[in-house]
């Protein structure tokens, strides 16, 4: 008995190969999506390079979301910076990302059976889209959207994934977040963020663009979730 053969579809390599090939139009529109969330994300303005800068250079990143039957979910497109062609001292001067040990990731989790608590986990889309940049980063245009002219590009205000800071940038922008509604980070490791309110505790432990969520009340649990959203 012949086993029957399943044919995925090709991921582009390059912008050239997406369109034009038999999804073209597909690859098209989910590029589309992305720049315009860009731009509406305020990540760049367009200006003329200083002069003595060297603009970073950037790429766009295809794939095919699949489900477990192996059928077509979504067609994805997203812009990348490449962060080795960035200049320490110039476009970068540190690297962080932020990532909870182990050790304390279990020892929360048994705090959690122990104690009876509610445990959540959240996944931060597009994290590293929300970091704003302390330095000045100049960009090449996207291949397929050069607007007003290719003598311009794009000076970025927000981080983009590939940038060598992006992770830092984002943890920045959520270690401001957390302070405000009054989580502090514990001294044992500053990915967990600890809150207590009365008989309430939180606790919010950190892994780059995850997040676990604990706290020994349901409802004040899912009153968190609200705010982080």
């Amino acid at each position: 008995m012949e086993r029957a053969t399943i044919t995925f579809s090709k991921e582009p390599q390059i912008v050239d190969e997406a369109l034009n090939g038999k999804d073209a139009k597909k690859w098209e529109i989910t590029m589309q999506e992305e720049y315009d969330f860009l731009v509406v994300n305020n990540t760049w303005s367009l200006v003329p390079l200083p002069k003595g800068r060297k603009p970073i250079s950037c790429k766009w990143v295809f794939k095919i979301k699949r489900g477990v039957d192996g059928e077509v979910e979504r067609y994805k497109a997203r812009l990348v910076a490449r962060g080795f062609t960035q200049a320490f001292g110039v476009d970068y001067t540190e690297t962080f990302a932020l990532v909870a040990k182990f050790v304390l990731i279990r020892y929360i989790l048994a705090l959690t059976t122990i104690e009876d608590m509610e445990i959540h986990q959240m996944d931060v889309k597009i994290a590293c889209l929300n970091g704003d940049l302390e330095e000045e980063i100049y960009m090449e245009q996207p291949e397929g959207f050069t607007q007003e002219g290719e003598h311009l590009v794009c000076k970025l205000h927000k981080s983009l994934y590939g940038l060598k800071q992006s992770p830092r940038a984002w943890n920045q922008k959520l270690n401001v977040f957390f302070k405000s509604i009054e989580f502090v980070r514990i001294d044992a490791d500053i990915s967990v963020y600890l809150a207590q309110v009365k008989d309430f505790k939180f606790f919010i432990v950190v892994y780059v663009d995850d997040l676990i969520l604990v706290c020994n009340n349901k409802e004040k649990l899912l009153q968190l979730k609200e705010k982080l959203f």
